[in-house]
């Protein structure tokens, strides 16, 4: 009956790791197993099978995953349902994020965020140099991180994941590569943006490899570099998730390179050390996390099963 503890385990089964999410909530390892192993002994049933490094969930543990992690999500719903009518919480908060980002992931959040609490309001900037809306100019930032800047507060979020991945007509007329060596018969698209570094590795399984491309194609915008992929110019190795997880589900993008990608990041919602005083900015800091992972969480869950897609 504790929601707390299926949400803990619920975040273990994201993560595939017991370490990452003691690093996330930052508590000890062993203080996250004995909370599973207490979860198991309430139900009765093992949720979790150890092989080597990686942990597997059993069936009842998918089965209590479809039915228990709706009602979670509704109790906070309600619960944010409920702040909002007896705090009447208002006033206006400084918003700065990467301009592909704010676009097609943020602004709906926004939207919904609003119609829980309609009397926060938010003044937003976009710049793909998180630097910046770093120096004071925002109250609340995305960013891939962490950064360590003393003036933040930082919150982590999710773990981005990159998917390299081509159009349907470009894999057709080239090929589609299996390997790292495969990408030198291939064009490849880049994103050269500030928003964070180009890799010139990618990795798999804790092995990982150079690669060079026969052709290139650059964008330091990464909604650019998917149209360029959409229209069939290439590969694209970082695109992230969140910006091709449609594509790929309606069949206009196809991952491919059978598990290699570039090193994975982890994004970040930060306030400055002021603006963490106000109890707006927590509320949507609070609200934002859950929300991002859960849409996140969701999208992982699709292309491992739906797609057999290593991530």
């Amino acid at each position: 009956m504790n929601l707390a503890l299926w949400s803990l385990f619920f975040q273990v089964l994201e993560e595939g790791s017991f370490s990452r999410v003691a690093d996330q909530r930052g508590i000890d390892r062993t203080q996250v197993s004995r909370m599973i192993a207490t979860l198991e002994e309430e139900i009765g049933h093992e949720l979790l099978v150890r092989q080597g490094p990686r942990i597997q969930p059993t069936q009842i543990a998918l089965e209590a995953r479809q039915q228990i992690e709706p009602l979670i999500e509704e109790m906070h719903d309600a619960l944010a349902i409920v702040t909002a009518s007896t705090e009447g919480e208002s006033g206006s908060i400084r918003f700065g994020a990467m301009p592909g980002f704010m676009q097609n992931q943020i602004v709906p959040l926004l939207v919904e965020f609003q119609q829980i609490y309609p009397h926060i309001t938010f003044d937003v900037t976009t710049d793909d140099d998180p630097q910046a809306f770093m120096r004071g100019q925002s109250d609340l930032m995305l960013y891939y991180g962490p950064v360590h800047n003393l003036n933040l507060v930082e919150h982590w979020v999710t773990r981005a994941i990159f998917i390299p991945c081509a159009s349907p007509k470009y894999l057709k007329m080239m090929g589609t590569p299996k390997t790292p060596a495969d990408l030198a018969q291939h064009n490849g698209i880049l994103y050269t943006g500030r928003v964070r570094p180009h890799s010139d590795i990618v990795e798999k399984a804790g092995n990982q490899m150079h690669y060079k491309w026969k052709s290139m194609i650059r964008f330091n915008n990464i909604l650019s570099a998917k149209a360029a992929a959409l229209a069939g110019s290439g590969i694209v190795l970082d695109m992230p998730m969140h910006h091709c997880y449609n594509e790929i589900v309606r069949g206009e993008l196809v991952p491919v390179l059978n598990g290699w990608h570039v090193p994975n990041l982890d994004n970040y919602i930060a306030s400055t050390v002021e603006a963490a005083k106000l109890k707006r900015v927590q509320i949507f800091i609070d609200w934002y996390i859950r929300r991002r992972r859960e849409i996140e969480g969701q999208f992982r869950r699709t292309l491992q099963e739906d797609y057999n897609l290593l991530i």
